[in-house]
């Protein structure tokens, strides 16, 4: 278990394993819980889709977790409105 320790101003270092798990970036917006005795920290859920690097350091675009899945039909629509 990871462990850290809180500033004088209430301020906690999410450590960058974890940080890279959860692919938040500077800026990104994190949810807090109570369960229990336990304080869960998640990502807030977004609208827009964001951009990632993933572990070979290539930048990918991820939808929100409510975006409807992109098939070969919708991409083939999408695309054939463009000029």
């Amino acid at each position: 278990m990871s462990t850290a320790t809180l500033s004088t101003k209430g301020q906690l270092v999410i450590p960058s394993r974890f940080r890279h798990a959860l692919h938040l970036q500077p800026g990104d917006k994190v949810a807090f819980a109570l369960e229990g005795e336990k304080l869960v920290i998640e990502r807030a859920k977004s609208t827009k889709a964001r951009l990632i690097t993933n572990r070979e350091g290539r930048k990918v675009l991820v939808a929100h977790a409510d975006a409807p899945p992109m098939t070969s039909e919708t991409v083939k629509a999408i695309l054939a409105d463009f000029p």
